[in-house]
């Protein structure tokens, strides 16, 4: 547990699906993930927010080397915030664990004075779509139940609701039945967040805020039957946590840089 001085809100930024290469000059369906990560930073330091922590939620790379956590490592410790990982489905668990374990990066459970972050792994090794294992679910049980007291935030990887989008939630987490069964148990848990889908929702699924987040690199479509890339810009979210259980948030994106996506590909 990594516990965090704040005051009567907590404020975190969330980036997502970096999906950063050994080589920095590696491309994702033509953008150079990496560049593109650099600039998503680069607003995230001109938005006037002062964050207690940030979270980097899945497909932190994309070559699952050892040397991208290390560049994902690298940009974001100038910050000087806590800086906490989950996996995503192309990750590769050992070096993501390897260079993660080398500072706070791998705390599951991250709490305040009025809330805590609960951060899950969804990855399925091989598989793109998620699930939460029945370890990962009995923690997520366990932990809400042993701080009633502490509004909670849940971070994982994969969408545990519909996005309205046919090829999308084939890929999305198969057991999103039973986590929301779990959290329907627990008045304290007031958020989920998650990446994967590269595009920002907000909504509310019996009382529980639920938020996606854009990538910092492509973009998909939102509501296709197909793999479909988007024209909006890469972004991040922030969030401020209230002492009341409120959440205020919103999508931050990219307004001066563009990136050319090679439209030609039907997959990544």
């Amino acid at each position: 547990m990594y516990q965090i001085n704040s005051d009567e809100t907590l404020r975190v930024i969330q980036v997502t699906d970096t999906h950063l290469f050994g080589d920095v000059g590696g491309k994702l369906l033509g953008v150079p993930t990496f560049d593109s990560m650099s600039a998503v930073l680069d607003r995230v330091r001109d938005f006037d927010f002062d964050s207690h922590a940030m979270l980097v939620t899945g497909d932190l790379s994309q070559d699952g080397s050892e040397q991208s956590y290390r560049h994902l490592h690298d940009a974001m410790s100038p910050f000087d915030k806590p800086v906490f990982w989950l996996p995503g489905n192309h990750d590769e668990p050992q070096n993501l664990a390897k260079v993660g374990g080398e500072s706070e990066h791998l705390h599951k459970v991250i709490r305040s004075k009025h809330w805590q972050i609960i951060m899950l792994d969804s990855q399925v090794e091989g598989a793109v779509f998620g699930q939460l294992n029945t370890d990962e679910l009995a923690y997520l049980d366990k932990t809400l139940s042993e701080a009633p007291e502490l509004h909670t935030l849940i971070a994982l990887h994969h969408h545990p609701v519909s996005m309205d989008s046919d090829w999308m939630d084939n890929i999305g987490l198969k057991n999103r039945h039973e986590f929301l069964e779990v959290l329907g148990r627990h008045k304290n848990a007031k958020g989920v967040i998650w990446g994967h889908v590269h595009q920002s929702c907000d909504g509310l699924v019996g009382g529980v805020r639920l938020m996606a987040t854009p990538s910092t690199c492509i973009q998909f479509s939102p509501q296709t039957t197909d793999f479909s890339l988007d024209d909006v810009a890469p972004g991040f979210r922030w969030l401020e946590l209230h002492k009341d259980g409120s959440i205020n948030t919103g999508v931050e994106r990219l307004t001066d840089v563009s990136f050319e996506v090679d439209r030609t590909q039907t997959g990544y």
